[in-house]
């Protein structure tokens, strides 16, 4: 189902037109029908048809109908949540509906990326996350796992004017990961900007087709989370950083399993004044 309505329902070439704005909603407000029917490879009127297939007079209306969603986007996101719990079979039919966003997340890595991505961060001066909202979780998660293989990592987390004197001590080799979902901030900006300026490289873990982030940023990961009406899950953004960090672990073996003995170490040598919490 796609903005309401069944896929099925619709001739192949709105589903052409459903799939890519599905895909593609940020750069909808400011695209024209024949942008769209550019894009999708259908004729005008296609496109011309299709808002009606979908519950909207004209592209007009279409436009102003995501603006409002966006604006109520919490209460809906959740409330598509809510609806898939429903049901005898609900808590397992929601915890198997996220297996999609899996498969499209491994379906669209390119390895060539993913491999030179694993190679930044195993040779970077320092790390430099950023995350905003939601995505505080994985920058907590990719702090705790590169910081176990001896990597120097930081977490910028002011925004606004704050975040420029998390940005004073960057350096040439270093490296900033943005978490980018959804879309592109202020924040973002000024940091891939920044970046281009002080010669260090950026990776964008982001869920977004298409993007201007995507061009300025060294390498680009994507991760799915499902559609933007949806209540958007981490569990595919979790999964890659996974395995990006099994693969930093690789690159950096030694310091890896030095860190990893030693740890081991401490653990047995004062197990009794910080015994292990249950």
């Amino acid at each position: 189902m796609v903005f309401g309505v069944e896929t099925e329902k619709l001739t192949r070439g709105h589903q052409r037109i459903a799939d890519y704005i599905s895909k593609n909603m940020d750069d909808v407000p400011f695209m024209v029908e024949e942008d769209i029917a550019a894009a999708c490879g259908v004729s005008v009127s296609t496109v011309s048809r299709f808002w009606a297939e979908v519950g909207s007079k004209n592209l007009k209306e279409f436009k102003q109908r995501v603006k409002d969603e966006a604006l109520l986007s919490p209460a809906r996101k959740l409330q598509s949540a809510f609806d898939k719990v429903g049901g005898e079979s609900g808590a397992a039919a929601n915890v198997l509906s996220v297996a999609d966003y899996l498969q499209q997340s491994a379906d669209r890595i390119d390895q060539a990326d993913f491999d030179a991505a694993a190679a930044m961060l195993a040779g970077a001066g320092t790390v430099h996350i950023y995350g905003p909202g939601s995505a505080e979780c994985l920058t907590a998660l990719m702090n705790f796992r590169l910081s176990r293989f001896g990597a120097d990592v930081r977490r910028l987390d002011r925004g606004g004017h704050e975040l420029f004197e998390s940005m004073v001590p960057i350096r040439p080799e270093d490296v900033i990961v943005i978490f980018g979902f959804v879309s592109e901030s202020p924040e973002m900006s000024v940091l891939l900007d920044f970046a281009l300026e002080r010669g260090c490289r950026t990776l964008l873990i982001t869920d977004l087709a298409v993007s201007p982030m995507l061009a300025k940023a060294d390498i680009s990961l994507f991760t799915a989370r499902g559609q933007l009406w949806e209540f958007h899950s981490m569990v595919a953004p979790i999964a890659v950083i996974e395995a990006l960090i099994v693969a930093v672990g690789k690159e950096r073996e030694q310091a890896a399993l030095a860190g990893s003995e030693e740890l081991h170490r401490l653990r047995r040598k004062y197990a009794k004044l910080l015994p292990k919490r249950v």
